[in-house]
Parts: structure tokens; C-alpha cells; sequence
């Protein structure tokens, strides 16, 4: 029989090529599966069920860090054995953004998981993450309106405050959006425990309320907070690497962004070479992926908020040559 296969782990910042790599990869391994059903977006709801928070417009407001010294037993063998019943013969594939604060938990709680972290060049990240920001910000036909707050604390990750007051709020939610989002969780819930799935949201925190407990402006984006956009590039990749680091090597492995666009048959071989998995479908994968976004982010960022990401660097220049070093590719495409 067959031996399974190791549950692999796609990680890095939001807006870093995550989803595109998860993509590329699944469809050269067609018969590995995701940690639960596509209703639970990143498996977010999943991870909540055991305590966790992963920060979102769809799950909470906070994204607070996890290590191995807060797995308790019962969750730990809950989360093994759901891994085990689910775990298909062409093994389970997933993609989470919001677990770089929480490797040593998953690490710890799931032994022979391996983890793939991708780094994309901070300008295309930061500039990504400006225009997402901004979006969630002005809300929409689905989505109440948010500001992004990026927090002083251990193992930091941007939270999602609901906007509820005018200063902070561009466009009113209407009373259908309003319901549209208590319904979603109630359905997201439903869905879980139907399914026998883990599953759990939380209730968004209020910028009126939070604001108070949380006053430094500099903090928030939109906001005066562009600074920490770039700054939250260095902090969430360097802290990434470290907790990967306290893993055996044969666990984990970083893949610049960049390289995968140029040779995305190559890495993605490369990719499931080291994680033990097949390639069925490789010759079914492109060349390349397309480059047309490559330098969106001098369109996007203004001369001024170049500078200040070039600041940024400059501040931590040690930090982000270590980030450097260990993808083995200059992050700043300039």
C-alpha cells in the first residue's frame, strides 16, 4: 500500500503569489485535495474551530500569533484525525497566507507537514497590498467597509477593523449588505457542521471602539500607516524564515516569486520534488505565467511611496538582505 503523503503547506504574505502557486500546483497533482471544501476559503474557519484567529473580511477582525506552546492535546489529535480521514492518495495541498504567524503550531501539530514559502519582491507586494487595502476599505455590494491595522505585538499580522463611523467610512452599508454578512456566517457555520467539517467566524471589532484602546495613527491603512505596508513585508517574511528555521531543513523551502513566473514547470516540479509528490499533469502547466503585471507597481505607487518603501529597506537594510539571502533573489525590483 501506498504510504500517504506528506500534507504540504503553501505560505507567504498576502498579495506574494500564493493562490497562483497553490493553482499551479494542484492542477500538476489533480488527485490531492485542499484541507476542507471550497465553501472555506484558505481553510480559515477551519483553523478557528481550534482557538486560532486568522484575520479576514470573511472571519474576524484579528490574526494574533500561535506557536507549539499553545496546541492542546484534544485539539491536536482532533486536527490529526480529521487529517487523516480527509488525507486522499493524492495527498492534501493547502494554502494560507494568515498561518506565518502560526508554523510552530501547524509544524507542531502535524509532525510530517512541509511548508513552501513564497517571496515576492516587496515593491510588487506592497503595491498590491496598497490597492486591496484600499478596495476593502471603500466596501461594496458584498462587503461592509474596513480599515487594515497593523499591530505592535509578537509575531505581528494585519488586522481588519469594520469601519462604523463617518470619519472612517466612505460609502454607508446599506441594511442588504449588512444582513448579506450575518447570514454568510450563519451559512458558513451551517455548511461546517453539515459537512463534518471544523468550522467557526468571529464577530468584527468596530474602529470606534477599537481606535480607543488602539489610538497610534500610524497604524492604520488607509490611514496614515503606509509606512507599515513595507515595514509588515520585512517583519512577516523575516519572522516566517526564523520559525522555519526551528524546523529540520527537509521540512521546508523558500521559492521566490519572481522565478516561478519566469519557470513555472520547473519550480512547481521543484516544489513537489521536495514535498514527495507527483507531477501527473506537468506538461499541462504553462511555460511561463504572465508577466504583464511585473511593473504595475510603479503605476500603482507614487514617487513619494517608493521613497518611503526604499526607506523602509534602508532602516532594516539587515533584515531584508537575510530575506534575500535565503530566497536567493533580490526582492527590490527597482
Amino acid at each position: 500500500m501506498e504510504s500517504k503523503k506528506s500534507p504540504l503547506f503553501i505560505i507567504g504574505i498576502t498579495r506574494s503569489g500564493t493562490t497562483i502557486s497553490h493553482d499551479m500546483v494542484m492542477k500538476a497533482c489533480p488527485e490531492a485535495i485542499d484541507l476542507t471544501s471550497d465553501d472555506d476559503f484558505e481553510c480559515r474557519n477551519f483553523w478557528q474551530a481550534f482557538g486560532l484567529t486568522i484575520g479576514s473580511r470573511r472571519t474576524g477582525s484579528l490574526c494574533e500569533c500561535a506557536t507549539k506552546d499553545d496546541i492542546n492535546t484534544a485539539s491536536k489529535k482532533e486536527i490529526q484525525n480529521y487529517v487523516s480521514l480527509r488525507h486522499a492518495q493524492g495527498g492534501i495541498i493547502t494554502k494560507n497566507p494568515h498561518l506565518l504567524n502560526k508554523i510552530s503550531y501547524v509544524a507542531n501539530t502535524l509532525p510530517d507537514a512541509k511548508f513552501i514559502l513564497i517571496v515576492r519582491d516587496i515593491m510588487g507586494v506592497v503595491a498590491s497590498e496598497k490597492v486591496g487595502f484600499n478596495h476593502a476599505y471603500k466596501g461594496d455590494e458584498d462587503s461592509l467597509p474596513f480599515v487594515h491595522y497593523w499591530p505592535d505585538t509578537n509575531l505581528p499580522c494585519w488586522s481588519y477593523i469594520q469601519c462604523d463611523h463617518k470619519e472612517n467610512q466612505i460609502t454607508e452599508p446599506s441594511i442588504l449588505v449588512k444582513v448579506k454578512s450575518m447570514v454568510k456566517k450563519v451559512i458558513v457555520n451551517l455548511k461546517n457542521k453539515s459537512l463534518k467539517e471544523p468550522g467557526k467566524v468571529f464577530s468584527h471589532q468596530k474602529f470606534s471602539e477599537f481606535s480607543k484602546s488602539h489610538p497610534d495613527k500610524t497604524r492604520y491603512y488607509p490611514g496614515d500607516g503606509f509606512h507599515r505596508i513595507p515595514e509588515s513585508w520585512i517583519t512577516l517574511n523575516l519572522n516566517a524564515i526564523n520559525q522555519l528555521k526551528e524546523l529540520e531543513s527537509s521540512r521546508w523551502m523558500t521559492i521566490a516569486y519572481n522565478d516561478l513566473v519566469d519557470d513555472t514547470k520547473g519550480v512547481v516540479s521543484k516544489i513537489l520534488t521536495f514535498s514527495g509528490y507527483e507531477a501527473p499533469e506537468l506538461e499541462a502547466l504553462p511555460e511561463q505565467l504572465n508577466k504583464a503585471s511585473a511593473d504595475k507597481w510603479r503605476k500603482n505607487l507614487s514617487e513619494e511611496e517608493q521613497n518611503i518603501v526604499r526607506a523602509v529597506i534602508k532602516n532594516n537594510s539587515e533584515a531584508f538582505d537575510t530575506i534575500c539571502n535565503i530566497v536567493g533573489s533580490n526582492m527590490l525590483a527597482d
